[in-house]
This record gives structure tokens, sequence and C-alpha cells, in this order.
């Protein structure tokens, strides 16, 4: 048979085994959960112990590798100065050998240009002074002829000079520039001046 007790609760009969079971559950939920925190705490201290030991791991390893790039940064740095002057060598190297190529391509073989003036020379025609001086060449010459070809002469000369390549290929401008004829024991004579201008480089 059910019974209904339909009394408000703080008339109701209280029924003393009832109670103490739930104050006994009560009390054993609040070991259990001292005894957790209790035990929570040694793995909490374990787990911050660990994180401080692999972080000092992690830092001595850091530093060890800091040190190693150290040394290799001064190590690369003396091979940089080394680089660096042996490019400062090689630049001033370079200049002067491009100079050198310059001043080979801008010089003049006189000797070769004085041996063609040499081989040039007709018959009767001789020179008296060959002067080469801010960047012109002049050459003073004289020329005796018994058939009276003084001036036919010289013209032979100058284009023997003109169509020379390895004389005339340094000169922009290579002329005649004045005749004067003059005696001398009986005999005429032509004095010529013959002026070449330098071909700028």
């Amino acid at each position: 048979m059910i019974e209904i007790n339909l009394l408000p609760e703080e008339l109701k009969v209280r029924v003393k085994g009832r109670s103490s079971d739930q104050t006994a559950a009560n009390t054993s939920l609040a070991l259990m959960r001292d005894r957790v925190f209790i035990y929570a705490i040694p793995v909490m201290l374990a787990v911050f112990i660990l994180a401080h030991f692999y972080y000092a791991v992690l830092l001595i390893s850091k530093n060890g590798q800091l040190v190693s790039l150290n040394r290799k940064w001064l190590d690369l740095a003396a091979q940089k100065k080394q680089l660096d002057e042996f490019n400062r060598e090689f630049s001033s190297v370079s200049q002067d050998a491009g100079l050198m190529q310059q001043l080979n391509r801008q010089r003049v073989l006189w000797a070769q240009k004085l041996n063609i003036l040499s081989l040039s020379l007709p018959g009767g025609v001789w020179f008296n002074d060959i002067v080469f001086n801010a960047g012109s060449l002049t050459i003073k010459g004289s020329v005796v002829s018994l058939k009276k070809e003084e001036v036919g002469l010289i013209n032979e000369l100058l284009n023997r000079l003109k169509t020379d390549p390895g004389f005339s290929k340094d000169f922009s401008n290579f002329e005649l520039s004045s005749v004067q004829k003059r005696s001398f024991g009986g005999y005429d004579i032509a004095d010529f001046v013959l002026v070449g201008v330098m071909r700028s480089k």
C-alpha cells in the first residue's frame, strides 16, 4: 500500500537513518575532493619542474648555437676582410690593365711610320726635320731634280704616304703646307713642309 504524505516539508517528521546516510555521503565526497586536490598538487609541481627543466635545456642549447654562430661570423668576417682586400687589389689591377689597353689602342707606332717615310722617298728627295708636336706631325724636306720636276716628286711622296694604310691610319689629314724654291750651287732646290693632323682617339 502506498502512503502519500501531503504535509508541508517543515512539518514532516524526519527519519534519522536517511539524514545520516546523506551526511556520510556528503563527507565522503568532500574527502574525495580533498584527496584529489592533495594528489593534484604534486602532479602540478612535477609538470612545472619538468617545464622549467625543458626550457632550461632549450635555453642552453640556443645559447650554444648562438656561440657557434658568433664564432662562424667572426671567421667569416676575417674571410670577408681578405676578400674585400682582394677585390680592391683586383679592381686596381683591372683599372691598370684597362688603362694599358687604352694606351695600347691609342699609341702610334712611330718606328713603323719612320720606316714607311724612308721607304716612300723618291730619288732626289730628303728630309731635313721631322717634328711631332701638339697632335700634329710636321715634316720639312727638300727636293732637287735635274728635270725640273720638284713639285711632281713632292706630290709623289705625298700620295705614297696617303695611300699607305700603315702610315695614314693615325692621321685625320695629311697635306702639303708650303713649297719654296731656292738656288744652291747652280741647282734649283724646293723646300717643302708636310703637315699631318693626328686622329683623335
